[in-house]
């Protein structure tokens, strides 16, 4: 079984306000993904931040998990969905400010999930979701900081990795990179 994993929990310092709940094309701008995981009809989780209004969210069958210590970065959320995936074949990341990424990316990486990490890439640079076996578990739990899994994914020579559009990269940072589209 495979876990689609939102993770949700990051402080929205450069976009100025909590960006996850601000309107995209008609919804909060997480919903967009939390509809294209829950779409899977695999039992996801969302890993979220105490800050975040959570009435705002509509998280359908989404496990919620709350990550109290944003302070340590992205690698906290990280291992608060891999313990939740533990005995699980892998987890199928993605991430609460990518909306952009619909039903058929995450389709395809679910479809080529297996022994290797899976994810899509545009004009050579990596995208989301990204797919990771449960062989390396143990090794994610020790990533620290805000970095992520970067450092796992480079070092790694069992990767599948897919060309596709822009839509696999596109996140939001800034209001700029949404402005106009509420």
């Amino acid at each position: 079984m495979i876990v689609p994993v939102i993770l949700a929990a990051g402080k929205s310092k450069r976009f100025g306000s909590q960006k996850l709940i601000y309107p995209y094309k008609g919804k909060p701008l997480l919903q967009w993904t939390i509809d294209t995981v829950s779409a899977l009809k695999a039992k996801g989780i969302v890993v979220i931040s105490e800050n975040v209004d959570l009435s705002l969210i509509n998280f359908k069958t989404l496990k919620v998990l709350i990550n109290k210590r944003v302070d340590l970065g992205l690698s906290e959320s990280v291992k608060i969905a891999l313990l939740e995936a533990k005995g699980k074949d892998g987890i199928m990341i993605f991430l609460g400010d990518m909306p952009k990424i619909g039903l058929n990316l995450a389709e395809k990486v679910f479809e080529m999930a297996g022994e290797k990490i899976v994810f899509p890439i545009y004009n050579g640079v990596k995208g989301f979701p990204v797919y990771i076996p449960s062989k390396y578990f143990d090794e994610a739990m020790k990533i620290e900081g805000d970095k992520g899994l970067r450092d796992l994914l480079i070092s790694k020579s069992d990767i599948m990795t897919f060309e596709w559009g822009e839509e696999c990269i596109f996140d939001v940072d800034f209001l700029k990179d949404i402005e106009g589209t509420c």
